[in-house]
């Protein structure tokens, strides 16, 4: 009847001589919370901590000798990093004929939790340790992505303060909501419903949650938020809003909300702790280190976002110097414009460019070339073409950034391109960062110093204002383009002049006519008056 009992919680496992997983029963797939297929990819040690796994196999081997059976109380850890409380018995397989040691099978007995009777932890914190963890993630995480720096993250404040699960989620600007970046802590059954939940905050509920730039938020299960200035002052270390529970009320759906934030005091993510492990509970001097912790994660995380900018600049410069080669001779005008707009897009990270070239032809301005992922965008923008007297009518002293323009307000002649590339998004509020009318024009200048075109650049990837260096690259990248030009100019020139009656019409007479002589096209004939008024 006892052996009845036993099997009914008992785990039964076969195993290599390496301790690796040969078979398994439904009681310790159960148990360790992996499938069949996921666990026959492990070791048995690899359900153990690092300590008792080290030296499992060779403690086993040793007492082989002496005993049939071996047995170990011990823990191991399960699949979304619990510990369970185990009795593990042993015991070898010898191959009949040899009588070596080919592995070994036994049970897994899950043994009563002791965590009742252990003393409850009052915010034992090891704050030197802490601090030499935070370390060694944050020198490591200079050569890793950003996403296992916060991963490691997480995980250290889940160890340090005693939680089963935290939540790291960083602002993303131009959505406006913050993104959950690394979760520690949840089951990934499919059934689950706490991990299926949107991933994705409001940027407005975290901004109230952290009004007057409150350093650490609690949120009690039971309790509304109240307003901290009518009740405590802000010089209580989680700056709470809500009434403090006794100690040993805490609750496992009550919330702490760490607020990372820049140097300047802007919130740009956020930390969640929830569900304490048993008989621990956070203290006075538990908030005092969440509090240092988070300070040293914001440094840490801004300190990141510097370095990353350093090293995305540095590529785009190395990017930049590649894409220079633009004497193609070998490429159509076509070809060659359509190469430098898709190059000035990733180089210098704007979803949306295009080249737009004065055409003696039509006496307007004309789209060339176009950069943009959405492809029917591209196709309608491409067939845009712009009046010389409005467009220049916006290039204003008030728009001016250096030798460019930084149209921020709406303007009637670029109202159709804004409406097919924003859509219905045009309509929207301004709510910071890079305005929906905003756009870049840089000059395209000709050797005679005369304006040919413009570089148009829209929607950055970070959605944030200009900078003066931006600016200066997209001015390189111009420059580039009216040597291309000139360059394509001469080049078609100077083949016709040696071969001036070709047998049939070659790619040098195709683009003539499209561009024809140098003289004529940019600055000459009846267009001469207006585009002189126009560079004004």
């Amino acid at each position: 009847m006892q052996e009845e009992t036993i099997s009914l919680n008992t785990g039964y496992f076969i195993c290599d001589k390496r301790g690796r997983f040969l078979s398994t029963n439904d009681i310790l797939l159960s148990l360790t919370g992996y499938a069949e297929e996921e666990i026959l990819e492990l070791a048995i040690t690899d359900l153990m901590s690092k300590e008792i796994a080290h030296d499992f196999l060779t403690e086993l081997y040793d007492k082989a000798e002496e005993e049939e059976t071996i047995e170990f109380s011990t823990e191991i850890v399960d699949k979304i990093g619990e510990r369970h409380a185990v009795e593990i018995r042993v015991r070898l397989i010898t191959d009949e004929s040899s009588e070596a040691i080919i592995g070994f099978r036994g049970n897994l007995i899950p043994t009563p939790s002791k965590q009742n009777t252990l003393p409850a932890r009052h915010g034992q914190v090891d704050q030197a340790g802490m601090i030499e963890d935070l370390i060694n993630i944050i020198h490591l995480g200079y050569s890793e992505p950003l996403a296992m720096l916060l991963k490691r993250v997480s995980e250290s404040i889940c160890q340090v303060f005693g939680f089963k699960r935290s939540t790291i989620a960083l602002l993303d600007r131009r959505r406006r909501v913050f993104v959950k970046q690394a979760m520690v802590g949840y089951s990934s059954d499919a059934n689950s419903s706490i991990e299926r939940r949107a991933i994705e905050v409001p940027q407005e509920v975290i901004d109230r949650i952290f009004s007057d730039r409150y350093k650490i938020k609690v949120i009690y299960h039971n309790q509304d938020q109240r307003d901290a200035k009518n009740y405590l002052t802000s010089g209580m270390p989680e700056r709470r809003s809500v009434k403090r529970l006794p100690e040993d009320q805490w609750h496992k759906r009550d919330l702490i909300l760490l607020n990372l934030m820049d140097h300047q005091g802007n919130t740009f993510g956020y930390i969640s702790l929830d569900d304490p492990l048993d008989n621990t509970y956070p203290t006075r001097t538990t908030f005092h280190n969440l509090e240092l912790f988070a300070a040293m994660i914001s440094m840490a995380i801004e300190n990141y976002y510097r370095f990353s900018t350093l090293e995305r600049r540095n590529r785009r410069l190395k990017q930049m110097l590649v894409n220079s080669n633009i004497f193609k001779l070998y490429l159509s005008l076509n070809e060659l414009l359509k190469e430098v707009v898709w190059s000035v897009k990733f180089s210098l990270d704007f979803n949306f460019v295009s080249l737009v070239l004065i055409s003696k032809k039509s006496g307007l301005l004309e789209t060339k070339a176009v950069a943009c992922d959405d492809k029917i965008k591209l196709l309608q923008v491409r067939e845009i073409k712009y009046d010389l007297k409005e467009f220049s009518d916006i290039l204003r002293d008030e728009y001016r950034q250096g030798r460019s323009y930084f149209i921020i307000n709406e303007e009637s002649v670029l109202r159709h391109l804004k409406q097919i590339y924003y859509g219905s998004r045009l309509n929207k509020p301004f709510r910071g960062g890079w305005p929906v009318w905003g756009l870049i024009l840089v000059p395209i200048k000709s050797c005679e110093g005369k304006i040919i075109g413009f570089l148009l650049a829209d929607d950055p990837l970070d959605n944030q204002m200009p900078t003066r260096e931006t600016i200066g690259n997209l001015e390189i990248m111009a420059n580039q383009i009216a040597i291309a030009i000139d360059n394509r100019v001469m080049y078609v020139q100077a083949k016709e002049r040696l071969d001036p009656n070709p047998p049939e019409e070659s790619a040098a007479e195709t683009e003539k006519q499209v561009f024809e002589e140098k003289e004529d096209d940019y600055a000459g004939g009846g267009l001469r008056k207006l585009v002189e008024k126009f560079l004004r």
